[in-house]
């Protein structure tokens, strides 16, 4: 898997998520949406923020008064190298847990679902490679 993503933490995928979501936005539109979910200090969401700018994964726009932010990667190119990553690292390489915790869960929305049937129907095409 390459490596193009640097390493971020919890707070500053929620970050990342809640800028992919509202850009262009300000330091403060992200704190508020952030702090409706957890507690969050306003300096706090300021580092993950910087910390971001400086990993490349966050651009300041251009002549935008107050300061506003962009993501500069695209949501669908760093999620599933994160969740790769995930499946390497705590899962151990192995997604049969997460599978069997999206079996189970009670929690998926309709979306969820037809995505999953999709992946499903997308990989039974596949040719069967134990032959």
């Amino acid at each position: 898997m390459a490596q193009d993503i640097p390493s971020i933490g919890e707070l500053e995928i929620q970050v990342l998520r809640t800028v992919w979501e509202q850009e262009p936005c300000t330091e403060r539109q992200v704190w508020d949406l952030i702090r409706q979910e957890r507690p969050a200090g306003r300096t706090t969401v300021l580092k993950a923020i910087q910390r971001l700018e400086a990993k490349g994964l966050l651009v300041r726009v251009k002549d935008s008064s107050p300061v506003q932010f962009r993501a500069s990667v695209d949501e669908r190119r760093v999620l599933p190298e994160l969740v790769g990553r995930f499946v390497e690292r705590i899962l151990g390489g192995s997604a049969d847990p997460l599978v069997s915790y999206l079996a189970e869960s009670n929690e998926l929305s309709a979306k969820d679902f037809a995505a999953l049937k999709a992946i499903a129907k997308k990989m039974n095409k596949l040719p069967d490679e134990s032959k």
